[in-house]
């Protein structure tokens, strides 16, 4: 079951106010990606939304936090920072996409609980 703040960005994704100005936004800047100048196809805040800012249109809808980005740079942007959640038509989350940060951490957990089996088997003398 999503979380109260995954529902809450759901909805406000999906709302008429975030298509409205979402679509303005990309508009003025002709779909044109601003930090490498490629298609643009991501309208992006700046500032993060959260359970809390996302009620607030100066953060939520305001053209000062958003950014016209290439699927590239939202990648770069978030993907060593956290999982991509995707929503179907109806707001609920469809599938999440581990980031490459998930990935490297989970690779690297794996290598230290291998290490410490390694270090007990050694100092207890188990096999």
């Amino acid at each position: 079951m999503p979380s109260k703040y995954g529902r809450e960005l759901s909805a406000f994704y999906w709302s008429k106010a975030w298509k409205r100005v979402s679509t303005a936004y990309m508009s003025s800047k002709s779909y044109i990606c601003e930090r490498c100048g490629a298609p643009a196809q991501i309208c992006h805040h700046r500032q993060w939304l959260n359970g809390v800012n996302v009620h607030d249109p100066t953060v939520a809808l305001s053209f000062d936090n958003l950014e016209a980005l290439c699927q590239d740079c939202h990648c770069k942007e978030h993907g060593l920072q956290h999982n991509v959640t995707i929503f179907d038509e109806a707001g609920n989350v469809e599938a999440v996409k581990e980031s490459a940060g998930t990935k490297e951490f989970e690779t690297q957990r794996a290598q230290i609980d291998d290490l410490i089996a390694d270090a007990r088997r050694l100092l207890c003398g188990f096999k």
